[in-house]
């Protein structure tokens, strides 16, 4: 009887620590590991998970932050998508580091030049996939995740180029969008770039100038758009020199959030050319808002209550006396200025009434509004707005005047 017991004790413990320490790796060793799509590698500060993830029809090999799968910030194969769940990643004996799966040509991520014994592959705390060389005597890193930016910017991450023009370290030195929220294929319209010569960084649409951030005029602010250290506490590096011209940020390590995680930073650019912080929920770049302090929209239930901030940079607006009639409006963004004259302040407010009309069939579909906005044609006004309000006070028993023959009215007056 006891021996039994103690067999099926032991079979227990051993199986739980089996359990703890698959689930508790963070590194991929050489000849023998292998990562499949049913398991996982885990930072050892818990935050981040790289693994296999279905995005649409296809499978990916990605890194996501705090259990959320649905956008890793991170693409292995990118551009070769997995129809099934047949993917893994391995280091083979020779030290190459690739992906396999039925169907299609391996990915190759590393190809080592010389025979090497003790290659490891390991999730950082930063979010940063490494391979290095544990035999060598500061253990070379041979190839990192940080290197190749998908759609997400992390701190420690660098965009820019090598004096020569050539991008560093990697085949590219921006960001490019998902084609959808559900397709990552790099054939999105925009990218996000530094520009070494204006010292900016700048969202482009099929390599037209979309956003600028405006000059960098200090380790917390550019001219065109800041991030408030009330909500974390940034810094901006530039670093120029015979090498390379590079940007990046950082935020403060010592910070955490009210429910004790520490606060990390992830600027998405999104698929519609909007750069939005994951971790913060605020936009920080693109058309919705030129600056920072607007906080990205979200469903909210009935109880939660919108605030009135005060703290947006986004686009201003100010009275100006611009013509004779000392009337219209100047309307600035950054280093952009436009005066708009009252005629034009009309046009924009019958575009904007027109498109709260009551019945749906009234409205302007979204073609109509920029052929609105774009024309300066005299355009009708609009209905009697769909929102109003009047008052309307009736009388049980009013008092009326008059005769009974027709002939004589009296008229009463207030005194």
């Amino acid at each position: 009887m006891l021996p039994s017991m103690a067999r099926r004790i032991y079979r227990f413990l051993w199986f739980c620590f089996c359990v703890s320490h698959v689930l508790s790796a963070d590194t991929l060793y050489q000849g023998g590991d292998s990562l499949k799509s049913s398991s996982t590698l885990v930072s050892k500060n818990r935050l981040f998970t790289l693994g296999f993830t279905r995005l649409g029809s296809a499978s990916y090999l990605g890194i996501w932050y705090n259990n959320d799968r649905s956008h890793p910030f991170w693409l292995a194969n990118r551009d070769k998508p997995i129809a099934d769940n047949s993917g893994v990643l391995a280091i083979d004996g020779s030290g190459n580091m690739k992906l396999t799966y039925s169907g299609g040509d391996p990915v190759e991520f590393y190809s080592s030049q010389s025979s090497a014994s003790n290659i490891t592959a390991s999730l950082e705390d930063s979010g940063n996939f490494v391979l290095k060389d544990e035999n060598s005597s500061s253990q070379t890193v041979l190839l990192q995740s940080i290197d190749f930016p998908t759609d997400t910017f992390l701190p420690g991450m660098k965009l820019g180029i090598h004096r020569t023009g050539r991008p560093l370290r990697s085949n590219t030195s921006s960001l490019m969008s998902w084609l959808s929220d559900l397709v990552p294929t790099p054939a999105g319209a925009f990218t996000f770039e530094w520009d070494t010569k204006g010292k900016e960084l700048v969202i482009k649409r099929r390599d037209v100038t979309y956003w600028t951030s405006g000059p960098l005029r200090s380790n917390t602010s550019f001219e065109n758009f800041f991030l408030d250290a009330a909500v974390l506490d940034f810094s901006f590096f530039n670093d120029s020199n015979a090498d390379e011209d590079y940007f990046m940020f950082a935020v403060s390590a010592n910070q955490f959030t009210p429910q004790g995680q520490r606060n990390f930073s992830m600027w998405q650019l999104r698929y519609d050319g909007i750069i939005v912080d994951k971790t913060t929920g605020r936009a920080i770049g693109g058309t919705l808002c030129k600056g920072s302090g607007c906080e990205w929209w979200s469903c909210r239930s009935n109880s939660n209550n919108f605030e009135l901030r005060s703290d947006c940079q986004c686009v201003g607006v100010t009275t100006r006396g611009n013509n004779a009639n000392n009337t219209g409006c100047t309307f600035y963004c950054g280093s952009f200025t436009q005066d708009l004259s009252g005629n034009a302040i009309q046009h924009y407010i019958i575009v904007g009434q027109g498109s709260s009309e009551d019945n749906a069939v009234d409205r302007p579909i979204m073609s109509d509004v920029i052929s609105m906005l774009t024309s300066e044609a005299q355009l009708p006004l609009p209905k009697q707005p769909a929102f109003s309000s009047a008052r309307s006070i009736v009388e049980e028993n009013p008092a009326e005047t008059g005769s009974i023959n027709d002939v004589s009215m009296s008229t009463r007056y207030a005194r």
